[in-house]
């Protein structure tokens, strides 16, 4: 399993230093504003499987304008099933995804462009290790996606491999001695491969950068709140857009169960 992982890693990384090589060429870059927000339910099914649904709306500012809310970018519903294999491997997969998203404008006109619909199939493997000073985290992603490119209901379909490295910090005494406020950061690139994008340059689809904390604001609802930057390559594979995101993450955990053997007021 290491090996497996190593050669992965190895391999993402890789394509990632190619990937940091054709940014160098590239002949323009697009800056956005985006506001993220997901809200996620969660309960366990039992002591190693457990079920989430993603609610997520993001915004962005329209070209010329400061505010994150002026234009639609993204919208979805994104269910998951989660299996503790062991005490640091996790497996996930996520039957169904259903994805309304919208280019990044470069002018104010593109507003009126209509989103593609997208349906979206995973399998998610994630090793976590603690280590003396933070607790390090590889994550794996494949994904098959079928997507309404032309808004003509004909629905191509592609491949996307992703890979996640995130360091976190819990530290206490902050706000309580009981519960910490953990401190992160990552690093996540996308390569796309399939039908829809054979004929693409940009097989390097794009690098996100986070860095924020997390903190539960009472029993089994935790907040994130975070900084992302978004460097996504267009389909020239010349151009770039370079995004900065607030990404806010609320999550409901022990959605029904919280309220079993519950006694009433």
């Amino acid at each position: 399993m290491r090996k497996m992982f190593s050669v992965a890693h190895t391999s993402v990384l890789s394509c990632l230093a190619l990937f940091c090589c054709s940014i160098s060429l590239a002949q323009t870059t697009h800056h956005h504003g985006v506001f993220w927000g997901r809200l996620v339910l969660a309960d366990r099914i039992n002591d190693r499987l457990k079920w989430e649904i993603y609610l997520q709306k993001r915004t962005q500012n329209i070209p010329g304008e400061k505010g994150l809310f002026g234009a639609p970018h993204f919208s979805s519903a994104w269910l998951w099933f989660n299996y503790a294999a062991t005490k640091n491997l996790k497996v996930s997969v996520s039957p169904f995804g259903y994805f309304d998203s919208y280019i990044f404008l470069t002018n104010p006109a593109d507003a009126d462009i209509p989103g593609v619909k997208e349906f979206r199939w995973v399998v998610r493997l994630e090793h976590e290790q603690k280590l003396k000073w933070f607790n390090v985290s590889n994550r794996y992603s494949l994904e098959y996606r079928r997507r309404d490119l032309q808004h003509n209901n004909v629905y191509q379909p592609n491949w996307r491999i992703r890979y996640m490295l995130k360091l976190e910090k819990p530290v206490y005494g902050i706000l309580s001695h009981d519960k910490p406020v953990s401190f992160y950061a990552g690093d996540e690139v996308f390569i796309q491969f399939g039908k829809a994008v054979r004929n693409f340059p940009n097989v390097f689809d794009q690098n996100r950068i986070s860095a924020g904390f997390s903190l539960d604001v009472w029993k089994h609802t935790k907040i994130s709140v975070s900084y992302l930057n978004i460097l996504q390559q267009r389909i020239s594979g010349k151009d770039f857009d370079d995004a900065h995101a607030l990404w806010m993450v609320l999550t409901l955990d022990q959605l029904f169960s919280r309220f079993k053997g519950r006694k009433p007021d």
